[in-house]
């Protein structure tokens, strides 16, 4: 099993991991205040946040599968290798936004990370870590697709 793979894999559990604390979280919280009449002061806090970890880790994983939404004007096979340059320039582009994003979360959480969450009290630059590291993963994957997509080009 190759290093890729093994990502995919752990960020998989990381993402499922997430949503299923997300859902015991609010489970528990619905039966606190049903049962109890008492809310606890975490739950809604710890969904929010994971609810960001999944959606930024999510992004690199619809990047790594070729998944992520699009704005298809360019035929996806054939075209000539005109085409399949624009593809590597949209991908460039959306690289570039990615590492736009990536620093502009690793300043977040540098910043952040002695402001203490109101209800958990934790870093708040432990949840914001996230950001960062989720778009470098994306960063990297967007490279290896104008990788494949160039590559692809000079065999035909």
């Amino acid at each position: 099993m190759n290093r890729a793979v093994i990502l995919h894999k752990f960020v998989d559990a990381i993402i499922i991991g997430c949503l299923a604390v997300i859902v015991f979280s609010i489970i528990l919280q619905v039966v606190a205040r049903y049962f109890f009449h008492a809310a606890f002061p975490w739950p809604e806090e710890l969904s929010q946040l994971l609810l960001v970890c999944l959606s930024f880790l999510g992004m690199y994983r619809a990047i790594g599968e070729d998944m992520h939404i699009r704005l298809d004007v360019l035929p996806r096979e054939g075209g000539g290798p005109l085409v399949r340059l624009l593809q590597a320039a949209g991908l460039l582009a959306a690289a570039g936004f990615v590492a736009y994003i990536g620093y502009g979360g690793l300043e977040l959480a540098r910043n952040s990370w002695a402001q203490p969450s109101p209800a958990m009290r934790l870093p708040m630059g432990m949840f914001y870590l996230v950001i960062p590291i989720a778009c470098l993963l994306s960063f990297l994957a967007l490279l290896a697709r104008i990788h494949l997509l160039l590559t692809v080009e000079r065999n035909r």
